[in-house]
């Protein structure tokens, strides 16, 4: 892409990124015109020479081809780092010890996607398990200095950080759920389940806690059942769609696309004994969740809140359970996702989906900007432009904390 002559006004986005274990998600737009988009970028990053970088093709799908270059080193990301140069998830490693070069690489797929010229002025906020959180502000001063200038594959990219948030997983949903209850929010406990980690924080008057992490996450599970089954190897990256594929029943039939035997009875016997492993790990995985979650469940909560896509997985033993307990149980708050926005994604998208959303809403709250058409996530997702009233920027004093249920500006049709 080349840069325009001269010193035009700058454009802007608003990109919302997910730093999830095994994807990175997000939903960016232009603002306050454009549609959202999403990126999805494989979890992989591996450190590399300049020289290995100078290889690496020009041309093609910008989402397989993804690296950045910062402060002299070099990063290759996503489905580029794991083919060519062995690059591994690194799910140990802290999400935020990854994330400039993730939301750099995320930012040049932005501009390839909306077809952007290299500099940019970014609205930027980014969902981290809550014990990151508080490496935030760490996080934004090192993201400035990468902005100044870090090399792409469409060149030296420039970017000018209007304003830079960080909130803990599952705010989306939070955000969301307070938007349509207002002041009749329960206590409740919301539980994020992604595939490195789970969180949980808790909301008493509309308020969050701080939040906490653990490792229970979906890797948890796979590292149990890979323990209890021969011949496996964690590398396999077919391992969570083949045992989410196996369902509840962890059906032998679909498990023997793991074996690597070549015999068919050798095949179905395997087959029999990862189902067997399959449903002992499931079994260990929500008691040791459970286990978790009700050491930190308050006597007065009324609701826990799941989300995250490991959630789905185990939402049949998780509805058991609380069943059983007679706790009211509700799943990714209830939020509709349109296909262009799911993009075989499912569940996985309503956190950073709900969060974009509500980010949107605040800045046009903050500008005056109005919309023609604002309905709720419950139903449909689209927020359609009209045209700004205000062109200055009041987004100095833009503060990323909770605000209450909007009421100028947005008309929401609970209806709709």
């Amino acid at each position: 892409m080349s840069k325009t002559k001269g010193k035009p006004d700058l454009k802007k986005i608003v990109i919302t990124i997910d730093m999830g274990g095994s994807k990175t998600k997000a939903i960016v737009q232009e603002y306050p015109e454009g549609n959202p988009v999403v990126l999805l970028l494989d979890s992989e990053v591996a450190d590399v020479a300049k020289a290995s970088i100078e290889s690496v093709e020009a041309q093609g799908n910008p989402d397989s081809r993804a690296w950045v270059g910062i402060g002299g080193e070099y990063y290759a990301l996503g489905e580029l780092a794991r083919r060519r140069f062995g690059g591994i998830s690194q799910l140990r490693e802290l999400k935020y010890s990854l994330a400039v070069p993730k939301i750099c690489g995320t930012i040049w797929l932005a501009l390839e996607k909306l077809n952007l010229n290299n500099d940019v002025a970014v609205y930027l906020s980014i969902l981290l398990p809550p014990g990151e959180v508080q490496d935030s502000e760490q996080l934004q001063t090192s993201l400035k200095d990468a902005f100044r200038g870090f090399d792409t594959p469409a060149g030296k990219m420039r970017v000018k950080m209007l304003r830079c948030g960080v909130a803990s997983e599952g705010s989306g949903v939070f955000f969301h759920h307070r938007r349509v209850l207002g002041e009749n929010m329960p206590a409740q406990m919301y539980v994020m389940l992604g595939y490195r980690n789970a969180s949980i924080f808790i909301v008493r008057g509309g308020v969050p806690s701080a939040g906490i992490t653990n490792n229970f996450g979906m890797s948890w599970l796979v590292d149990n059942f890979i323990s209890k089954a021969s011949g496996l190897s964690p590398d396999n990256l077919n391992i969570v769609e083949i045992l989410v594929e196996a369902g509840v029943s962890c059906d032998s039939l679909v498990l023997q696309k793991l074996s690597r035997k070549r015999k068919r009875e050798e095949t179905q016997v395997d087959g029999e004994l990862m189902s067997k492993a399959l449903l002992l790990a499931r079994d260990e995985y929500w008691r040791a969740l459970v286990r978790w979650l009700r050491s930190k469940m308050d006597e007065d909560i009324e609701e826990v809140v799941f989300c995250g896509g490991t959630a789905d997985y185990i939402r049949p033993e998780i509805e058991a359970y609380f069943q059983k307990e007679g706790s009211k149980v509700s799943w990714h708050g209830d939020i509709f996702i349109p296909d262009e926005i799911s993009s075989g994604m499912g569940n996985r998208m309503a956190d950073v989906y709900a969060l974009h959303q509500h980010m949107i809403i605040q800045f046009d709250q903050l500008t005056g900007y109005a919309r023609s058409e604002v309905v709720p996530l419950t139903k449909s997702a689209v927020l359609t432009s009209t045209k700004s009233t205000s062109t200055d920027d009041p987004f100095a004093k833009f503060d990323f904390t909770p605000v209450p249920r909007p009421k100028t500006f947005i008309t929401v049709n609970e209806n709709v």
